[in-house]
Parts: C-alpha cells; structure tokens; sequence
C-alpha cells in the first residue's frame, strides 16, 4: 500500500507540474526583424517587447491577443495598413509609423483589458493635455473673500404651504 501511495503521489506531482500554466513572451532584441507580411500572429495574452528591433506589418497583417507591447529606445514600428490588438499596456518609445494602420485595446480570451477599449493614438496624433493657468496672488487674494462669502451664506428655508 506505501508504494501506490508514493506512486499515486508521483503521478499527482507529474499531472500538476504539466497542468501548469506557461508563458512564452515575444522578444526582439536590437538587430532582429519581423516582417509579417499580410499574415496574422495570435499571441494568446503574451507580451510583445521590442527591444531595439523592428516589428512590421503589412495590408491586413495582424499581431492579436498581445496582453502588454513594449518597445525600447531605438525599436521601430511599421504598421503599413496593419493592426495590433492588445488587452494591456502600450508603452512605446518612439514615433510609430502607423501608415493607415491601427493599434487596438480589446479583450481577448484569457485577457483582461487593462485600460479602456478601442484605438490608442499613436505617435503624435495623440491629443496634449491643455494646461489650466494658475491664479496669481492677488487674484486668488480677490477671490477668497467671495468664496467665504458665499459657503457662510445662509440657504432660504422653502415656503410651507
């Protein structure tokens, strides 16, 4: 009986270590490429991080289901009419030649979305906060006097009838 234990634990061991979920991130470190062409690449919720290589797409070309895509000084992006979809973040250094493609947030099986769904602006098409000037001292000296004046002031009880 001791050894079927120690055999059915064996096995139990061998079973959960299989079971096991994997990960198995893309990575181009600088001076590699990968040109997709037209094709499409389903990444299954793995990150993509280019770090000093380029990563190109071409007419309907596709990267799907990428959780987090990252890119380095010195990567490149060409989208050429391509899109990358992606649950998590995109953090890219550089300017991405887009060229009538698109970047993507959306679920994907397994994929949490970690932001807010659809496109996500590339390079500088992105829309700059607009600053909101600061009240000077004597205009905040003004101010403050009214602003007393109108949180102490009393509310009028509505009329009962």
């Amino acid at each position: 009986m001791h050894k079927s234990l120690l055999h059915a634990g064996a096995i139990a061991a061998l079973l959960l270590t299989t079971a096991a979920p994997t990960r198995a991130d893309w990575a181009l470190p600088p001076g590699t490429a990968a040109d997709l062409g037209g094709g499409t690449v389903y990444l299954g919720c793995t990150d993509v991080a280019v770090n000093g290589g380029s990563l190109a797409l071409g007419a309907s070309g596709a990267l799907l289901a990428a959780r987090d895509v990252s890119a380095s000084a010195g990567a490149s992006l060409s989208l050429n009419g391509g899109r990358v979809e992606l649950a998590g973040q995109w953090t890219w250094a550089n300017p991405t030649h887009a060229s009538g493609g698109q970047v993507l947030r959306t679920a994907s099986p397994g994929c949490l979305l970690a932001g807010p769904a659809g496109p996500i602006p590339l390079g500088g098409s992105a829309v700059a906060p607009v600053p909101v000037p600061m009240l000077g001292p004597w205009t905040l000296a003004l101010l403050t006097p009214a602003v007393l004046a109108l949180a102490t002031r009393r509310r009028r009880k509505p009329a009962q009838h």
